[in-house]
């Protein structure tokens, strides 16, 4: 390949694909790429589907503002092209004192995060919302803001508009060297050069990786695993909150 790229993205998951249809707005040359054979096939596919609103960031922090503004670019977005959705809300449940006694702490927090719509309630009210939750609930703290949404659908929209705009997707392409020479930066890839005057280091759980190519270790990416419980269709009916 020698075609010299504006900007190439390493990774094509959600914020990759984002980054992507984003640029694809400029006349510029871009190329999003990524080591697997789709785009959205990493940790994009595998996480919790909840739209969230950053209630429980720390306050003033940086995660906290991208949170809180990705979720309304989020929400409209999906809007726009019609990603699926659920307004189901969430609710917060305090299973021990220690937790319930905890609620307000958290709702100082949502405050404080520009979040004002959270509410603490009380075990009755818990299981007026949600019936068939176990036995045990002491209270909850509601957030009806947080959705569900269709993690998969995302990361297809982003990457389908960014190449109909046209961007350059290249799959099964993982980055193995970077080297540099004046004003262009060289990515070695299983799939041959790739030439770029810019780069946008999207690589998920890799991308600790992909900066110490560049000669940087500003950080370390420490992945976190967890199991999900998948129920089927015909249980939908039994809960109605996140």
């Amino acid at each position: 390949m020698n075609k010299v790229f504006d900007v190439a993205i390493i990774g094509a998951g959600v914020v990759g694909a984002a980054i992507a249809r984003e640029l694809s707005q400029f006349d510029i040359d871009v190329l999003l790429l990524d080591a697997s054979d789709d785009v959205g096939n990493a940790t994009s596919k595998a996480n919790t589907a909840i739209l969230h609103t950053g209630f429980d960031m720390v306050p003033g922090s940086l995660e906290s503002t991208l949170v809180r503004e990705g979720y309304f670019l989020l929400k409209k977005y999906a809007d726009q092209v019609a990603i699926a959705t659920e307004p189901v809300g969430a609710l917060l449940v305090a299973w021990s004192e220690e937790e319930l006694a905890n609620l307000p702490k958290i709702q100082e927090k949502a405050r404080a995060n520009g979040y004002l719509s959270c509410e603490i309630i009380s075990s009755s009210q818990v299981y007026l919302l949600e019936p068939h939750l176990g036995l045990g609930a002491l209270g909850a703290l509601t957030v009806p803001d947080e959705w569900i949404i269709d993690p998969w659908s995302t990361t297809v929209a982003y990457a389908t508009q960014a190449k109909r705009a046209g961007v350059q997707v290249k799959l099964n392409t993982k980055v193995t060297k970077v080297s540099h020479k004046d004003d262009l930066h060289t990515l070695t890839t299983t799939s041959g050069d790739i030439s770029t005057r810019f780069v946008v280091n999207a690589a998920g759980l890799y991308s600790d990786e992909i900066d110490a190519m560049f000669e940087c270790k500003d950080f370390t990416i420490t992945p976190r695993k967890g199991e999900l419980l998948v129920f089927d269709k015909l249980a939908r009916s039994l809960i109605s909150h996140i």
